[in-house]
């Protein structure tokens, strides 16, 4: 017979994950990932190693654990809000995803350790599939005359403006001068965003 887990065990261990992940953000900002010590985690956590062990399988573990949750507070950004102009309110929230890169957990966590840690594949396909849909519906929402007719196209400048927004905050991260540089890369998706609303005429197979 299986075990009734209590709500009370539930919440316990909800606690004992969050307060693990909030310290291990707090040591791996502090030493990064190389010199992160998991004793220094469970410490500041105020956790035993048993449950560190018990909510994550080793360190690497862990800090899959600390990229995941500060992608899905960038992914927040690809929301527009409340805006009078949908389209500018995609385009902001858009634009709006390069300011994550002056946070220092996402810079340095998902931008610079994560790829080198986790390997760039592991950490672009673990936020791809939820991110892909937001701006897949946006585009359909945004632009249904030129969107919701043609799927693919949707799902073909979905993939490139994630990848777009990907590359242009990891070379906003390791420029040496990333304000000065902002500009640029902002009028370069802008550029790319520009032609998502506008219509294109696919030719049939054989002509």
């Amino acid at each position: 017979m299986l075990e009734k887990i209590s709500p009370g065990r539930v919440r316990n261990a909800t606690r004992t994950r969050t307060a693990l992940l909030d310290a291990a953000l707090e040591v791996f900002l502090r030493d990064g990932y190389a010199a992160a010590a998991t004793e220094d985690i469970v410490a500041v956590a105020g956790v035993t190693r048993g449950a560190l062990y018990h909510h994550f399988a080793n360190k690497r573990d862990l800090f899959r654990g600390v990229v995941e949750r500060v992608q899905r507070e960038a992914e927040q950004t690809l929301h527009p809000g409340e805006v009078d102009d949908r389209w500018e309110g995609f385009t902001k929230a858009v634009l709006a995803s390069l300011d994550v890169v002056n946070d220092q957990p996402t810079r340095r966590l998902l931008l610079i350790e994560a790829p080198a840690v986790l390997g760039w594949t592991e950490v672009r396909e673990a936020h791809r599939h939820s991110t892909l849909r937001i701006v897949e519906e946006m585009l359909a929402t945004l632009a249904p005359e030129t969107h919701r007719s043609s799927s693919t196209r949707t799902s073909v400048l979905a993939h490139l403006l994630v990848a777009a927004v990907e590359e242009a905050m990891l070379y906003l991260a390791h420029s040496d001068d990333p304000v000065g540089d902002r500009p640029a890369v902002q009028a370069e998706l802008l550029r790319l965003l520009s032609t998502a609303r506008e219509p294109v005429a696919v030719e049939a197979p054989g002509r």
